[in-house]
């Protein structure tokens, strides 16, 4: 934007500099706008001017410089008028002004050249008509120009420059004495009509300084008049506290000044400003400040921080709009910095007009009984050992995801989680440890979803996930096996790493139930068919699952009896040694005779026994039988057969399990060299250091140990080399795929090596063809058993084997001959 000059610019009204200076800026701002204003009757004068040219050389417009010059005039001045238009809509602000500015001189420059190249270069000399009418034109267009360029100072010199002064030269340059003496008259206007525009341009700035003048003398007016009142308002306030001041009664002073300084209530007044005018005892002992140090001061500088002040002065807004008392609780600060919550009471102070003249409150801190109702609030919603929310609190976030779903037609899904066999960690490695675990696994649980979720603890070892507002049924599988991955991460306790599974039952609103009870209930039925399947798995509710609930609690209630009228039974599969062919080893197996349905498997009942705690003592007498079988046969003389008992992680966790089981030995007479406790890879891995310790105590009396289900653990060389185990059983799975997948061949092969490297014996379980057989010949496996031999048999039947074995013959020629 170009300098302001005392030229361009007439004196005004103002008495300042900085009001000079706003002046002139306005001004300028009026100059630009009535520019781009006038400059419309411009735009249509030289089009006008254009077109009468057009038709004066219709003739000579077959020359292309001539209708190239036409066209570049309609060009410029359309150019022109748009700017126009876009100036019009686009009101630029002021500060963008100079470069509109600029913009309408260079269009007027080029407008102008445009001009003088028609009258200098296109026509010759000769074409005294033509020229004479192209000066007439040209010189009425440039003395038009004069009115509508007025509110610039040099704008409208710069066109008759650069148009009329080249033209006169041109004439001058002819020779010829007519065209002569129309270049003087060219140039007597080129500095007439400056001059006019000067005068023009000068009563046009005075008008606008006039006019500027009077408004600025009114806003001063206006100005002095608010002033004015102010004071007059200032003046009558004082006059209204003197009279109020005169009016007091001492006695009611004294009355009041007592019950200020005793009540336990802060008692502070305010000014209209909201400044302190009286603070007592109580108010020092809540807020910090002393009486000296509190009055004058504003009253939000005093007990608020900077972000409770916008609650503190709605306080006061909402005061001044009711005109009647208010209680209101706010967030305030002592002098000290320490946040507090009070409750303010506060009713306005007026005067004999009822016009209000302060405030006045009683201030209450209520920080601590809040803190004691979250609290209770807190307690009553969530569990007090995780955090989580409780099952009253899960129940209403899953009750208003419903109503959120039902209305957006959305889905919710309830994922039902149990920690698998909590109860046996819990019970063997002690409350504490278990309550680590629990708060563990609530922390991965909430890690593992998103914020809108809600994770809660049903109770024990059971939590509840809602997972609200989802767009499909099948999101929340995604969630579940996540969650499952999470959970199977080592649990870390007191340096010893304990791995953890859980099993998850999955509902869905609207598929399953439409309530929160039938939801709930549906992903517990869920859950448990999980754990029925195996454990460390999800299902999904079906409608099925009501039945196999009915069923399961009906296997459990049979179990019980069973127990009691000693309905179980052993069955015992032999073990062959591959070298021998002779049967070295009998593994017991615990049946149910059940008087409805006979025979049933342990696969259908052990799971239960060890939710319900039964499998402790149905463990011992698993090993009582088994001993004394052992000893039966024995008496009867029928070789040094070993005898193999599966010990349960529930049996193997219990810190009574050495105690209870030399006591059946020492009950039966068993020799314990004859007993082999077989223990899962997954139980020995859980607790390494433990599983160390108590297979030791075992060893010392003799017994053997064989690791079962070898291969579907955890366990490596380090921590194999370390058990003081005799035995390695190769898990079944193994052997079915042996012969027909060359990976399972493979790591059947590196399990049978590394077991004989470190001088353990092998065993595989569930051989049931020749050429699983001939495959672990090949390989020096060192026994098997299954169905290829023989199925689990009783003991009358084990018995008449083992007789038959002990009568001296030839050795058989293989294995499977036997």
């Amino acid at each position: 934007m170009r300098a302001m000059t005392p030229y361009d610019f007439p004196q005004t009204s103002a008495s300042t500099p900085q009001e000079r200076q706003l002046a002139q800026r306005h001004l300028h701002v009026e100059q630009v706008r009535l520019l781009y204003r006038f400059s419309l009757v411009g735009y249509l004068a030289s089009l006008m001017v254009a077109f009468i040219l057009g038709a004066i050389l219709w003739k000579d417009l077959e020359q292309p410089a001539l209708f190239a010059w036409f066209a570049a005039i309609s060009l410029v001045t359309i150019g022109r008028y748009a700017l126009y238009k876009v100036f019009t809509n686009a009101n630029p602000p002021s500060e963008r002004l100079g470069a509109w500015e600029r913009r309408f001189l260079v269009g007027s420059v080029i407008a102008a050249l445009c001009w003088a190249v028609l009258g200098t270069a296109l026509l010759p000399a000769d074409d005294l008509a033509n020229r004479m009418a192209i000066v007439m034109l040209v010189a009425l267009l440039v003395t038009g120009a004069v009115a509508y360029y007025a509110p610039h100072p040099y704008a409208f010199k710069i066109t008759a420059f650069v148009t009329l002064v080249p033209l006169a030269i041109a004439l001058l340059l002819s020779g010829e004495r007519v065209q002569m003496f129309l270049s003087g008259t060219v140039l007597i206007l080129a500095g007439l009509l400056p001059m006019i525009h000067t005068k023009m341009h000068r009563a046009l700035l005075d008008a606008l300084s006039a006019r500027l003048s009077t408004v600025m003398l009114s806003s001063k007016l206006e100005q002095e008049h608010r002033e004015l009142a102010a004071t007059s308002e200032k003046l009558a306030e004082e006059m209204v506290q003197r009279l109020a001041a005169q009016q007091k009664e001492l006695a009611s002073v004294r009355r009041l000044q007592v019950h200020v300084e005793r009540t336990p209530f802060a008692v502070i007044e305010c000014d209209r400003d909201l400044r302190v005018t009286a603070w007592n005892t109580a108010a020092e002992g809540i807020f910090g400040w002393e009486a000296a140090q509190a009055i004058g001061r504003p009253a939000g500088d005093l007990l608020c921080a900077p972000e409770g002040r916008p609650a503190f002065e709605a306080m006061w807004k909402e005061l001044i709009e009711t005109r009647d008392g208010t209680k209101t609780q706010v967030a305030n600060v002592t002098r000290q910095g320490r946040a507090i919550q009070c409750e303010w009471y506060n009713t306005p102070l007026v005067d004999t007009s009822d016009r209000p003249i302060g405030y006045a409150s009683l201030v209450q801190d209520i920080t601590e009984r809040l803190n004691t109702e979250r609290t209770i609030h807190y307690m009553a919603h969530h569990d007090a050992l995780t955090g989580l929310p409780n099952r009253r609190l899960m129940q209403d976030r899953l009750n208003q995801a419903i109503m959120s779903a039902r209305r957006n037609h959305r889905y919710v899904a309830v994922l039902f989680i149990d920690v698998d066999r909590f109860k046996v960690l819990n019970d063997t490695l002690g409350h504490d440890t278990g309550d680590t675990i629990l708060k563990d696994i609530a922390k991965r649980l909430a890690g593992a979803v998103r914020e809108v979720d809600t994770v809660s603890r049903e109770g024990g070892d059971e939590f509840v996930v809602i997972l609200p507002d989802l767009d499909r049924p099948e999101s929340a599988r995604t969630v579940a096996d996540k969650i499952a991955r999470e959970i199977s991460a080592p649990v870390e306790i007191a340096g010893q790493e304990l791995h953890v599974t859980t099993s998850i039952g999955i509902s869905h609103f609207p598929n399953d139930a439409t309530d929160v009870n039938q939801l709930l209930k549906h992903a517990d039925n869920a859950m448990y068919q999980a754990k029925e399947a195996g454990r460390n798995t999800i299902r999904y509710f079906t409608s099925d699952l009501n039945f196999l609930l009915g069923k399961r609690l009906e296997i459990e209630s049979k179990l019980r009896k069973g127990i009691e009228n000693e309905e179980f039974f052993l069955r015992y599969q032999p073990q062959v040694d591959l070298p021998s062919g002779r049967i070295t080893c009998m593994e017991a197996l615990i049946r149910w005779n059940d008087p409805a349905k006979g025979e049933v498997w342990p696969t259908d009942f052990i799971f239960i026994a060890e939710e319900l705690g039964l499998i402790v003592p149905l463990g011992e007498w698993v090993f009582r039988t088994a001993c004394r079988q052992l000893r039966t046969w024995a008496d009867e003389g029928l070789g040094n057969i070993t005898i193999s008992i599966n010990i349960s992680p529930r049996q193997f966790m219990s810190r009574k399990l050495v105690a209870s089981l030399l006591a059946i030995v020492r009950e039966t007479g068993a020799d314990p060299r004859l007993i082999e406790l077989e223990i899962t890879e997954t139980m020995l891995m859980r607790n390494l250091e433990q599983s160390i310790e108590v297979l030791d105590q075992l060893r010392k009396v003799g017994m053997r140990v064989a690791v079962d289900d070898f291969g579907v653990g955890y366990s490596s060389l380090g921590q194999l080399q370390r058990l003081p185990a005799q035995s390695l059983k190769i898990d079944r799975s193994f052997i079915a795929s042996v012969t027909s997948d060359a990976q399972t061949s493979l790591i059947t092969q590196a399990i049978i090596a590394m077991a004989r490297s470190l001088k353990m014996r092998v065993v595989a379980e569930g051989v049931e063809t020749h050429q699983q057989l001939e495959f672990l010949k090949a390989h020096h496996c060192d026994a098997f058993q299954g169905y290829l031999f023989s199925h689990p048999i009783t003991s009358l039947e084990a018995s008449a084997i083992l007789r038959a074995q002990a009568i001296p013959r030839n050795p058989p020629a293989s294995a499977s001959a036997a």
